[in-house]
């Protein structure tokens, strides 16, 4: 049994509702952006310290430098990070999408992004409560 042009606008019309009410009433949690609340400690990566040593910047650095792969990872967080911006932003034109979206996030902050810019990024973002960053 075939179905009417009508019949067919009406099953449509009915599917495509009940899609968008279970899309709108299903929650949707997002482990992988590491935006915890505070109360769960290291779980939480904050600042751009974090940011700059995303595992995307981190290889796409890699590529672009001398520094051996194992002196990278006995530095401490900072002087990891004082690498990549060096390496993707101050070097070289930051043209990557990983990079874009560094530079996307902190102009979206309303902080200016120059090459020299890093110590005041980071004191900013020090100066921010981490409940204003997560809900």
């Amino acid at each position: 049994m075939s179905m009417t042009s009508e019949q067919i606008s009406s099953s449509r019309a009915q599917l495509h509702g009940k899609v968008q009410q279970i899309v709108q009433s299903t929650p949707a949690l997002d482990m992988h952006t590491h935006l915890y609340d505070p109360v769960f400690g290291d779980l939480l990566l904050y600042g751009i310290d974090e940011q700059l040593i995303y595992h995307y910047l981190v290889a796409e650095a890699f590529r672009s430098t001398d520094m051996p792969y194992e002196k990278f990872w006995q530095l401490d967080k900072q002087e990891q990070a004082d690498h990549v911006w060096k390496t993707l932003f101050m070097d070289r034109s930051p043209l990557s999408e990983a990079c874009r979206g560094v530079l996307t996030s902190l102009n979206k902050l309303g902080l200016e992004t120059g090459a020299n810019q890093l110590p005041a990024i980071r004191q900013w973002f020090r100066e921010q409560p981490l409940e204003s960053f997560v809900s």
